[in-house]
């Protein structure tokens, strides 16, 4: 046999490998299969709170599979820091032309990875207080926020909201970047949803406890995190925070975050990027030529909707967030 036609064999055989990989995973996800069971992520949290080196995380099917939290030294020159992955069904089941063997490897929807993570503060506290009570200021004065406390006081509820828990609203100390007005503004809000729902509830309820987690996050962030009443939670223990008189609020996170509550729990309430009616659990690539050069986009973002995800909102009564100001970008109200 010729080494073209070995080749050949090989790529025929790797295809046919991967596209069974995906029609099993598939199959699982349809049947109801969680990617992200509570449980899973319960052991973990416990894992990691007893301090181990070593943690073991069950699969796709429940084999648990070993993960160092140490940094192993393969990456040591790069990384020095571990963090959970969370894989979405698309990441799952999807080839990426850049790295296609990549959908022949083990990609368990829990796992653990390696990064670089330099959490020493730009401001001090001072600084981001004073710059967080001033974007505060235009936020409480903003049309935006004035149609949000109007939604929430109008909006179908079922149960009374004792808990907000927050993702991706991003670290509020890097002044100099481009999003620390918008992470301003997605942490103040949360205040205005806490306003929002006493009024409304009045006295069922003694108050409402906030959270949120996000790995960015330094020492800055959780004083004034703490200082404005919001309780900052360890990756997967925001997750593990939800229940079903929660309100979840998340932006455009890094994770999939919408996948994962579908999984972990139906909350009372969510307010986070708008989960569109239709979109493949199986997406493509799409190639770009442009000035001759060749690009590849992403068909999916970092927290992709999905049919489960869909299915959820559907039991909710939905209104888009009224954002004429562009304080908060395209979110949607979920309210059950």
């Amino acid at each position: 046999m010729s080494s073209l036609t070995s080749t050949m064999a090989m790529e025929e055989e790797q295809r046919a490998t991967a596209e069974e990989k995906v029609r099993r995973i598939l199959k699982a996800y349809a049947s109801g299969q969680p990617l992200f069971p509570r449980d899973v992520l319960q052991d973990l949290s416990r894992q990691i709170d007893q301090g181990r080196e070593e943690v073991h995380i069950a699969d796709l099917d429940g084999v648990p599979q070993k993960h160092s939290l140490k940094v192993p030294a393969w990456c040591a020159d790069w990384a020095n820091s571990y963090r959970i992955s969370y894989c979405s069904i698309q990441a799952m089941t999807t080839v990426n032309p850049f790295m296609p063997d990549e959908i022949l490897r083990d990609q368990p929807p829990v796992a653990i990875c390696y990064t670089r993570n330099d959490k020493k503060p730009e401001n001090s506290l001072q600084e981001v207080r004073k710059a967080f009570d001033k974007q505060r200021e235009v936020w409480q004065t903003s049309e935006a926020c004035e149609a949000l406390q109007k939604q929430l006081a109008t909006l179908s509820l079922s149960r009374p909201i004792t808990k907000i828990v927050c993702f991706g609203l991003g670290t509020l100390g890097r002044l100099s970047s481009r999003s620390a007005a918008r992470s301003h503004t997605q942490h103040a809000a949360v205040a205005t949803m806490v306003q929002a729902l006493k009024a409304r509830q009045g006295n069922r309820n003694e108050g409402i406890r906030c959270f949120a987690q996000d790995p960015a996050y330094d020492e800055v962030d959780i004083a004034l995190l703490r200082s404005i009443g919001i309780t900052p939670l360890d990756d997967p223990k925001g997750f593990l925070a939800v229940d079903e008189s929660t309100l979840v609020f998340c932006v455009s996170p890094n994770v999939p975050v919408k996948q994962i509550i579908a999984d972990v729990q139906w909350p009372a309430a969510m307010i986070w990027n708008t989960v569109r009616p239709s979109e493949p659990d199986v997406a493509k690539w799409e190639q770009r030529v442009r000035n001759g050069q060749v690009t590849w986009v992403c068909p999916y973002t970092t927290d992709p909707d999905s049919s489960r995800v869909r299915k959820m909102v559907s039991h909710y009564v939905q209104a888009p967030v009224v954002d004429m100001d562009d304080c908060l970008g395209d979110l949607t109200i979920y309210m059950r």
